[in-house]
Formats: C-alpha cells, sequence, structure tokens
C-alpha cells in the first residue's frame, strides 16, 4: 500500500501543487513514480503509478496522452511542470483526465525531479509509520501483562492487510503462538497444504530470494506454483532478532502478487514496529529476571526482621507470598562452569520451552538454580505437564552444553516462597539420595525416594556407595548380582533363603555373592551397612 492522491495533497510539501482535473480520482491509490517525456514512455507504465512530466512530450506528441491512458495499467495522477515547455496545460489533456478521473496536477517549476519523487515517497513512509503506530511508547514494566503486547500486535497486523491488501503472520517462537491479520492467512495456509514452519523453512520444494540481507528478508516461493495451471504461492518472511536470538517470524503472504515497491516500505516500518515491541519485552524480561533472582536469594537468607522487605519486593515482581508454589531445583555436574554466566542461554532455553507462562526461574550458585511453577490446586494435572516441559528443558540443556549432565528435583508439595529454603534442602537432598537410588534418572520425584528420604548419609560415605554401586548399575551383567543382593539382604543374608526366591541353586547364589564381594568393599558385619545399602537396592532400577 503507498499513499492516496488525497492524502499526497495534503502534505504540507506539495502546497503549491494544483489539482485542475480529475478530482473524483483523489482517492486513487499511488504505488510508484515515473518520470515520462520519451515520446513512447507510456509502453512501460505500470499500474497505481503517479506521472511526472515536464510537459515536453505533450507539447510536441500531442498524442503520447492517449498513449498514457491505453491498456488495463491506469494512472494514479498526473503531474505536469508549468512553465517550461507548456504555459498553460492543453484542453484536451484537461478533458481527458476529468472523463478518466485520474488527478491532473500541475507542479511549482523551480522543483528538482528528485526532490518531488523523495517528498512522495517520505510521504509513503510516514504514512506507513502513522499506520503501524511505530513511536516511543514503552511496554508495561510487567513481561507477564502480555495484553499491550497482544494489542500492538494485532494492530500492526492489521494495518498489514488493510492498508497492504495482503494477509500477515507473526510467530512468536517462545510463546510458540500464532497472530494473524485476519482469518485469511490460516485458510490459505490450510488451502495449500502447508505448515506454519514452512514460512520461514520450508520442507517442500521452493525457491529463495534475499529482498534485504541486513534484515534477512526473503521471498520464499514453491515450485509447485510455476506450473502450467497452476496458482503462484508466494510470501515474505522476516526474522525478528534480538540479542542473536529469533524472538518472532514476521511472514506477509503474496497470495494474489509480488509486494510492490511502496509495499515493501511498509513491510520494512511494520518489522521494525514489532521489533521495537520485542526489543522492550526482552530488555524488561532480562531486568525483570533480574529483580526475580534477588527476590529468590533474600526469601532464602531473609530472617523476621526482614519480613516486610520480603513483602515489598514480592510484591513489586508480581509474586504473592500467600500463593503456594511448587518448586524445582536444577544442578549441573560440571564445577569449573558457572552457569551464570551463561545466563542469556539458559533463560533462552527455558522460554524456548513455553516456560514463562508456567513458571520463573533464578540462579542460586555456580551449579544450580530454582524454579517455581505457579500451581491451579490439580497436583495430578500439573505434574504431567511440568515433567512434558522439564524434561523437554532438560533435553535442549544437555544438547546446548555438550559433555554436561542436567538433573532436576521436584517437588509437587505446595510451599509458600517463605519456605522456600525448605524446598531447596528438599531438592539438594533429592539429588543427592536420587543420583544414587535413580542414577539413570534426570528428572527426580522427591516422593518418589520413599523413606530414603529419612536418611542423612554423609557426603563421604554416599560418594563411596555411588562410586561403587554406579559402575556395577553401567553394566547390564551386574544388574542380575545386585538383584541378588538385594534379596539376599532382605532374607538376613541367608543362602538358603535367596536361593528359594530366585528360583536358583545355592551355589550360584553363593558364586554370585562372592562376585559381589570382588566388585565392592563392603563390612557385612556392619549392621548400618547392610541397613544403607538394602535401603539403596529397595530404590534402585535394574
Amino acid at each position: 500500500m503507498g499513499i492516496t492522491v488525497r492524502d499526497l495533497m495534503n502534505v504540507e510539501y506539495f502546497r503549491d501543487f494544483k489539482v485542475i482535473a480529475g478530482h473524483k480520482g483523489l482517492n486513487r491509490e499511488i504505488q510508484g513514480v515515473t518520470v515520462a517525456d520519451a515520446p513512447d514512455g507510456y509502453r512501460w507504465k505500470t499500474e497505481k503509478e503517479i506521472c511526472f512530466s515536464s510537459g515536453y512530450v505533450f507539447a510536441n506528441n500531442p498524442d503520447f496522452i492517449n498513449g498514457m491512458f491505453q491498456g488495463e495499467s491506469q494512472l494514479s495522477a498526473l503531474v505536469i511542470k508549468r512553465g517550461r515547455y507548456l504555459e498553460e496545460i492543453p484542453d484536451y489533456i484537461v478533458r481527458l483526465c476529468e472523463s478518466q478521473d485520474v488527478p491532473l496536477i500541475t507542479m511549482p517549476y523551480g522543483i528538482p525531479w528528485m526532490e518531488a519523487i523523495n517528498q512522495v515517497y517520505v510521504a509513503v513512509i510516514n504514512h506507513a509509520i502513522q499506520i503501524f503506530g511505530v513511536s516511543a511508547q514503552s511496554v508495561p514494566f510487567r513481561p507477564q501483562a502480555m495484553d499491550f503486547k497482544e494489542q500492538k500486535i494485532q494492530k500492526i497486523l492489521r494495518a498489514v492487510e488493510s492498508d497492504m491488501e495482503f494477509p500477515a503472520l507473526l510467530y512468536d517462537l517462545f510463546e510458540n503462538k500464532s497472530y494473524y491479520s485476519s482469518d485469511h492467512f490460516p485458510d490459505i495456509t490450510e488451502k495449500y497444504q502447508l505448515q506454519e514452519s514452512d514460512y520461514w523453512n520450508p520442507s517442500v520444494p521452493h525457491s529463495r530470494y534475499t529482498l534485504c540481507d541486513s534484515i534477512h528478508m526473503t521471498r520464499y516461493r514453491l515450485l509447485r506454483g510455476e506450473a502450467q495451471g497452476q496458482p503462484r504461492i508466494s510470501w515474505v518472511t522476516i526474522p525478528i532478532i534480538v540479542g542473536g536470538a529469533p524472538q518472532a517470524y514476521f511472514c506477509v503472504m503474496e497470495s494474489r502478487r509480488f509486494l510492490d515497491f511502496c509495499d515493501e516500505y511498509s513491510m520494512r516500518i511494520a518489522y521494525l514496529a514489532l521489533l521495537s515491541i520485542y526489543e522492550q519485552i526482552v530488555a524488561l524480561r532480562d531486568s525483570y529476571n533480574v529483580g526475580f533472582e534477588q527476590l529468590v536469594h533474600l526469601a532464602l537468607e531473609s530472617r523476621e526482621e526482614d519480613s516486610h522487605r520480603l513483602h515489598y519486593q514480592a510484591n513489586q515482581q508480581g509474586i504473592s507470598m500467600e500463593e503456594p508454589y511448587l518448586y524445582v531445583l536444577f544442578q549441573h555436574d560440571h564445577k569449573s562452569m558457572d552457569i551464570r554466566t551463561k545466563r542469556n542461554t539458559v533463560m533462552d532455553l527455558f522460554l524456548h520451552c513455553g516456560m514463562e507462562s508456567k513458571g520463573r526461574m533464578a540462579f542460586l550458585s555456580r551449579t544450580e538454580g530454582v524454579i517455581l511453577f505457579h500451581t491451579r490446586g490439580n497436583i495430578e494435572l500439573e505434574r504431567r505437564q511440568i515433567s512434558a516441559v522439564l524434561t523437554e528443558f532438560q533435553s535442549k540443556m544437555t544438547r546446548k552444553f555438550e559433555g554436561m549432565e542436567w538433573t532436576f528435583a521436584v517437588s509437587y508439595e505446595p510451599k509458600r516462597l517463605s519456605e522456600i529454603r525448605l524446598c531447596v534442602e528438599k531438592g539438594r537432598k533429592t539429588l543427592k539420595i536420587g543420583s544414587v537410588a535413580f542414577p539413570d534418572k534426570k528428572i527426580l520425584d522427591y516422593n518418589d525416594l520413599g523413606i530414603l528420604t529419612w536418611l542423612d548419609i554423609p557426603d563421604e560415605e554416599l560418594k563411596l556407595l555411588l562410586d561403587d554401586f554406579s559402575a556395577l548399575m553401567k553394566a547390564e551383567k551386574n544388574r542380575e548380582l545386585l538383584h541378588t543382593l538385594k534379596v539376599y539382604l532382605e532374607n538376613n543374608m541367608n543362602y538358603s533363603l535367596t536361593a528359594e526366591k530366585l528360583y536358583v541353586n545355592i551355589n550360584t547364589i553363593r558364586r554370585r555373592i562372592e562376585k559381589v564381594n570382588e566388585l565392592v568393599n563392603v563390612d557385612w558385619n556392619n549392621y548400618y551397612t547392610r541397613i544403607k545399602i538394602g535401603l539403596m537396592l529397595q530404590f534402585m532400577q535394574f
């Protein structure tokens, strides 16, 4: 979409340009500019152009005007500079423009062509800026109040379709949510059997052409549209990138024709408006996350006299001190890496899992962090949802940080923020005991540990147990030994009873226990050692 002739004439720069005929066509749309002074210049006219002329071609070739009105490509307006070759505009030109409802405009003698043409495009840009609402207006502070964001996006997309007459899409990567200018876009997607991801990463045969390198503005065209009798299918996509990370994809569907010059202008302006929204959202999200992290540390370290300050900061972060939350503690095993130095990367992965709407994250130390999930009361439903997003998050983290293991401890017992210290301690215990009981599990539920959570095994002893029995667990052939040892301890180290329970010969049991003793150094005469190992074996999976 460009600008109407009427809107152009209302621009201050064009105040001395006079419309002398064709007033009924003032609502014609201008989508391009041409200068015609060659005798056969009309051959290259296109639709919706405003044509500038010195009058030379009309003075020397009166029939030129007839060529300008031939064919289907109609002019938007004709502008003639009076005083150079024509002192007065001939009546036949005035009558033809009047009959065709094409505005005939005279322009001052002293204005250069380039200046006038530039001002047409300046008017187009200013019009687009007004339509798409590009301004210095800021996003409200609370990023969880996304109404503002959605309203602005919808306004821009609707303006794109209304002004440019092309349906548009914005796909938000963090929310995994699509915004449409109207129902036309999903209808076209369904009609051509496309997936939404095809608009930025086509999975079908296509060609691509870069319209602008700096903003990665690209036209995609499906090759099947080149076949005889098949409709052309193409679209233009621009990624919305902030801080080097894609936030969204902005796409305009060319379902009937290509974007023209002014349409590309408008799409760039719409892109800048969308980019501004996401830059503000990302900046505020970053500061918001830092504020939340400070709140979590205050809650972990607070004493009774800090109660007022804690309530105040919680209120600033939109956290209720009365509402219960579910807590997830996560850790990595790479002691040399400080997770806080990878804050932006981890946060991006967190948001890409759609977790922002479900939970909030804070880093506690070099190796661990905590996630608070809102609870709605249906714990079983939340268990499934949280398990799904944590599985995706853990998988993304493992792929992103090669050579590192990430483990998560979940407690599905809702607790207020004032009880977060207890929840973090439970999480640490879950990871500590779980590393022995479930060495292959990366997402551990506190309740799955059963009575093991009652034990307080010193770190040194736990490490010894972990080293010995983890090595046994890694070899499939040793799992039979562990199962035998478990039953053997359950039956008070009685070979006969163990053999009966396992339906094997007593000598087989003796050989297996001797093999265990070769692999691990355990004092079976120590009652407490037997109890700890027996409990651990109860919950190990083999």
